[in-house]
């Protein structure tokens, strides 16, 4: 491992060199840069240790935990990847969400305390109606100043994804922020754009003709460790979608599906009892949209997995293909083939983003959508 060391040092100074030109054009970067560096360094010994050692010991480092060891560093330098004014906005957007749904329920119960308040009152501590009013009013000012700074949020996110060459409508923005796999598609992105942003600071330094032989393959063990990476998080996603978000959307589906033949029945059973009636038919009615909303909910995750499929399929070709140019590169020329390769499949990673669904024209079954995540997201 100590012969590893000037390596390791001349790829540090190499790849520090070109630094300030990516943070004078982008801050976020830089420190993208400065973090994740070091750490796919390390992940990349960790990989090289893994050829000497036994499939299996009782002491010391086998196969088995440095697998562990791996994919925990790349854990780690995906979370440092995806550092961003985008993911800043997202996380800004998210808490908006909830501190307005907060305002919401209190305005409920201060309405239902309303009812039963008095005019006047000489105890200090009792609320009277003209204080719930001016409660009142002031959460829903709260709302309306909350509300305002969602819309420019989310203008920001729109242009920040448009840098990036995704271009969404506003409404289709509203699709991707409210489904249960918005964020993993914002994290696919985001990490996908600082990988290119990377693959670009080494192409360029050896375009330049800077670094040695030795430098040359250790700038392919570190893309070689960005493409694994880049799978697997696809892999983790694709994982998701599959057994976890789609498996309760299609349990939601059931249930719904069930509640509205019981109402049917209920229905055809009410005889003249209008009151009932009604009730039952705006039922049947809201599990005929949950269902409605569900399929299509279903078709949008469907399109996502296949996406990932194919993306996934491609990254394990650029990642055997990095891996073997890794033991065999002899200069800066094979990487910048191999470099130029995977930067395709990295941007067929923006193409499934933008969602092409009806309810995006539909506000009722927006809301529907809504609601249908948030039960995924709970599992209820």
């Amino acid at each position: 491992m100590k012969l590893m060391a000037p390596a390791v040092f001349l790829l540090s100074f190499f790849l520090s060199s070109v630094l300030p030109a990516a943070g004078e054009s982008d801050p976020f970067f830089a420190k993208i840069w400065e973090k994740a560096l070091p750490k796919l360094e390390k992940s990349l010994e960790v990989f090289d240790r893994r050829k000497d050692l036994p499939d299996s010991s009782f002491f010391g480092e086998d196969k088995q935990s440095n697998t562990e060891k791996y994919e925990e560093m790349l854990d780690e330098v995906f979370a440092i990847l995806i550092g961003s004014e985008l993911q800043n906005a997202r996380q800004e957007f998210n808490f908006l969400e909830m501190k307005i749904e907060q305002a919401g329920d209190e305005i409920t119960v201060l309405l239902k305390e309303r009812i039963g308040a008095p005019e006047e009152t000489w105890n200090p501590l009792k609320k009277t109606r003209k204080k719930i009013d001016e409660k009142i009013a002031d959460l829903r000012e709260d709302i309306e100043g909350l509300t305002a700074r969602k819309t420019d949020l989310k203008r920001s996110m729109r242009e920040a994804l448009a840098k990036m060459g995704v271009k969404v409508e506003e409404r289709q923005l509203d699709v991707l922020l409210s489904s249960v796999s918005g964020d993993d598609v914002m994290h696919l992105l985001l990490a996908a754009d600082s990988i290119k942003k990377i693959n670009q600071q080494i192409l360029s330094l050896l375009q330049g003709g800077q670094g040695s032989v030795q430098s040359a393959r250790k700038y392919t063990g570190v893309h070689m460790v960005l493409v694994d990476l880049y799978l697997h998080a696809n892999l983790d996603v694709l994982e998701r979608i599959g057994t976890e978000y789609i498996p309760r959307l299609e349990d939601i589906m059931k249930t719904a599906r069930r509640l509205g033949e019981e109402a049917r029945q209920m229905l055809a059973k009410a005889g003249r009892d209008e009151k009932n009636r009604q009730v039952l038919e705006a039922n049947v009615k809201a599990n005929e949209r949950t269902v409605h909303t569900a399929e299509l909910y279903r078709q949008y995750l469907r399109g996502q997995e296949n996406a990932l499929r194919g993306a996934s399929e491609k990254l394990k070709r650029d990642y055997f293909v990095a891996r073997n140019t890794y033991d065999t590169v002899k200069t800066g020329s094979d990487l910048i083939s191999l470099i130029q390769v995977s930067m395709s499949t990295l941007e067929g990673v923006f193409g499934f983003v933008v969602p092409d669904l009806a309810l995006v024209y539909d506000q009722e079954l927006m809301k529907e959508f809504e609601r249908i995540t948030e039960r995924i997201r709970t599992g209820k």
